[in-house]
């Protein structure tokens, strides 16, 4: 009779994945120097193969597999972002800087690779959401720390799987479901223009039949702005200026287009350039005093005097939120998203476009977008709310005409005023 210490350590169950007695898998491999090396997986089958997949296709690419099982999270994100992150822009160097200090590093700096399970990243986005971060926010966070497992995977000799691969679509952050973004809504955009002064009046009026982003309107020059011939005007937008005053090219390559314009704004522009000072090829459009481009809190200042100044038809304040008072007599502090933005212009051209029957890709086109998913992902909810909440509408209208019309005639009966006037079209009163 055979001896239960006699039992194999481990059973493999398919090709360098093999079980042990407790039921805990673990992947066989070698190291660089050929040494059998043993990776126990957090998880099923389906995390085994993960594991496997990937060493497999490391070997593939070439790449010497090593063992460095005791890595921190601290580490190899420090290494990280003096790595491949040093090459990126620097307003993305300091959105992955933040992500790390601010979220993963009080978390799971001093604790190894191999100990953060997608559960710790499930409720690392549960608690990011508690806190109010926004989905997009949220997003960042968890894309950092996959790029952080990817770089320690390629470079930093660490092998194992990746939590970010193994979370369940239910626990990742959801961008779509987001807070929605503050639209121009009836008169505001009209009436937000006309309260502004030039040349910001100019600006915005571009920046809302374009839906160029605020870095791309402040790195025109004139040397884009074709406006010769106004019956053919085009913008061509392919350089940004940072919050520093920089000017770079656009951060893809699918940001480059140019926007034909219609004519009446090329006459405003036409106008815009006979009054400015700087008129060379290199000048900027949208310029200081001393030439340099306009600077982005002065243009967002400029927006916000511009939308206090609004008025509707009546005289009333077109934002009425911006002229309330406290108790003191001091502006009450205006919430985040209430009124909207910079950025509300381009979501309005955006939806505006597709409302009016623009198709995804010639609306992304238009917005600078990599690719239609993007604009898919951050327009289409918009898009079929209106759409659905129309369709079903008509849907009922024509479905329960003859009910709503009995219920009409009904209402009209029981109203002696209309009864009356329905008895006499000419609206005069008979003696009985």
């Amino acid at each position: 009779m055979s001896n239960e210490d006699d039992a194999p350590r481990r059973v493999r169950v398919e090709r360098n994945i093999y079980q042990r007695s407790t039921g805990v898998y673990e992947v066989g491999f070698k190291d660089g120097s050929g040494r059998q090396r043993w990776r126990t997986v957090e998880g099923g089958i389906t995390a085994a193969r993960a594991v496997r997949d990937e060493l497999i296709a490391q070997r593939r690419r070439g790449q010497r597999v090593a063992d460095n099982a005791r890595l921190r999270v601290g580490d190899a994100a420090n290494a990280w972002l003096s790595g491949p992150v040093v090459d990126l822009r620097p307003a993305t160097r300091q959105c992955y800087r933040n992500a790390v200090e601010q979220h993963l590093a009080p978390r799971f700096a001093s604790r190894r690779l191999d100990a953060v399970s997608p559960d710790d990243l499930a409720e690392l986005v549960r608690e990011l959401r508690a806190k109010g971060l926004a989905e997009s926010t949220i997003v960042i966070v968890i894309g950092v720390t996959n790029r952080i497992y990817r770089h320690a995977a390629r470079r930093l000799g660490w092998f194992g799987p990746n939590p970010v691969s193994l979370m369940l679509s239910s626990e990742r952050p959801k961008p779509s479901q987001g807070k929605r973004r503050r639209l121009f809504e009836g008169r505001e955009l009209e009436q937000t223009i006309a309260g502004a002064d030039e040349p910001f009046r100019t600006l915005f009026t571009v920046a809302a039949l374009t839906g160029a982003r605020l870095s791309e309107l402040l790195g025109l020059t004139w040397s884009n702005v074709r406006i010769a011939d106004l019956d053919d005007a085009e913008v061509e937008f392919g350089w940004q200026v940072d919050r520093g005053g920089n000017r770079q090219p656009t951060k893809t390559v699918g940001s480059e287009r140019t926007v034909p314009i219609p004519r009446d704004l090329a006459a405003l522009l036409a106008r815009h350039r006979s009054q400015s000072t700087y008129l060379g090829h290199d000048d900027y459009v949208f310029s200081a005093r001393t030439g340099r481009p306009l600077g982005q809190r002065n243009v967002m200042r400029a927006l916000r005097i511009a939308q206090t100044k609004a008025t509707q038809e009546d005289g009333t304040p077109t934002f009425p939120l911006l002229h309330e008072l406290d108790g003191d007599g001091k502006p009450v502090p205006v919430p985040h998203g209430a009124v909207p933005s910079m950025h509300s212009f381009r979501h309005t051209v955006a939806s505006r476009a597709l409302l009016a029957g623009e198709s995804i890709d010639e609306v992304a086109f238009l917005l600078g977008h990599r690719d239609a998913n993007v604009t898919r992902a951050v327009y289409v909810r918009e898009l079929a709310d209106v759409r659905r909440r129309n369709m079903r509408r008509s849907r009922m209208s024509m479905e329960f005409a003859e009910l709503l019309g009995a219920c009409t005639a009904v209402e009209r009966t029981d109203d002696p005023e209309t009864a009356s006037v329905q008895s006499n079209p000419d609206g005069m009163v008979r003696d009985p």
